[in-house]
């Protein structure tokens, strides 16, 4: 690949330098999804779904390049992976610490007007966790009930100690069904608003075994962000 050309600043101050690599466009939440586990093209896609999957070729490319990640093809020759290098790990507070700033300083309603349901599932796939009381695999379905047909229902499957996500009817024999429109589940994911009052106001329906759902919200799991309170209404920013 060529010298990969950014935008420059034209300043030495390594806070212009390091912009000129990580303001790109998309660039950040291709490191956040490298950071968070996803280490193939297809896994770092999901985590991103509208991104272009020819612009998230083109930017992994130009990762790699810098040496902010390396790519490795297993020795079948069938499989690539990506790994952050020494200097991409040492991004993780520099992207833990953006994330951290938008959930307090930021208003919610921007973000709860423009939810893509297929990013909302990916995150809360990779943050549940199988717990003790759990079967062996373990089903749940969230429907989401303001969604187009398509991308309003999936299954998360809880089995052998990992945690998957489906968008499709593969026959399963559902445990626990959860029903509620996109915004309160982002809203109760986020920490925004408690997971129990939303279960009282019927924001959030949950159907099943009660030793499961009397449980739900420890294998559903939070947000790692969901400890981090907003700002009073009438100080976070226009955004």
């Amino acid at each position: 690949m060529d010298k990969v050309k950014y935008i420059s600043y034209g300043q030495y101050c390594p806070l212009a330098m390091a912009s000129e690599i990580l303001c790109n466009r998309w660039t950040v939440l291709v490191l956040r999804e490298l950071l968070f586990g996803s280490n193939t093209f297809n896994d770092i896609s999901r985590g991103v779904p509208r991104m272009s999957r020819t612009l998230l070729s083109k930017r992994l490319k130009e990762l790699v390049y810098i040496g902010v990640i390396v790519k490795k093809t297993n020795l079948k020759g069938n499989q690539i992976t990506y790994k952050l290098t020494d200097a991409g790990q040492a991004l993780e507070p520099v992207i833990i610490g953006m994330a951290g700033w938008g959930q307090k300083w930021l208003q919610t309603t921007p973000s709860l007007d423009d939810l893509d349901p297929r990013f909302l599932m990916w995150d809360i796939m990779r943050n549940a966790k199988s717990i003790a009381i759990l079967p062996n695999p373990f089903i749940a379905h969230i429907h989401l009930t303001d969604i187009d047909d398509g991308l309003a229902d999936y299954w998360l499957v809880f089995e052998d100690d990992s945690v998957d996500l489906c968008n499709k009817d593969n026959d399963y024999e559902v445990d626990v069904q959860i029903i509620a429109n996109s915004k309160d589940l982002t809203e109760v994911w986020m920490g925004w608003h408690d997971f129990d009052d939303a279960i009282k106001q019927n924001r959030l329906k949950i159907f099943g075994d009660e030793k499961y759902t009397s449980v739900a919200q420890e294998w559903l799991g939070q947000s790692i962000l969901s400890g981090i309170k907003k700002q009073p209404e009438n100080k976070r920013l226009n955004y």
